[in-house]
């Protein structure tokens, strides 16, 4: 059975090799410019300004708290997320496996 199939797979391979015939010349014809072409340079971009910060106009910055439960929330949903993953991941490789 295994035979046969290489076969016409060599079969469907090689026909259209056949029956393609000779290829026909080829020329390369050159294309000559019409004008030349000109490189101007492009403007270098104005500096930018840099202002120091005076210390009543700066960013006020604090550590946020969180509370053992919802650092304990927080986990569990990405390990839930992880397990969905997971498992949709190995759902879509059965389903490919089964239909091929």
């Amino acid at each position: 059975m295994r035979f046969v199939l290489a076969l016409a797979v060599a079969l469907r391979l090689a026909v259209p090799a056949f029956a393609a015939g000779e290829a026909p010349e080829q020329t390369v014809t050159a294309i000559e410019p019409q004008g030349e072409q000109r490189v101007e340079p492009v403007p270098p971009p104005p500096e930018q300004e840099v202002a120091a910060l005076d210390p009543q106009s700066e960013q006020q910055v604090t550590s946020g708290q969180k509370g053992g439960v919802r650092r304990g929330f927080e986990t569990a949903g990405k390990v839930a997320l992880g397990v969905l993953a997971a498992g949709v991941s190995v759902g879509v490789m059965l389903a490919e496996l089964i239909l091929l």
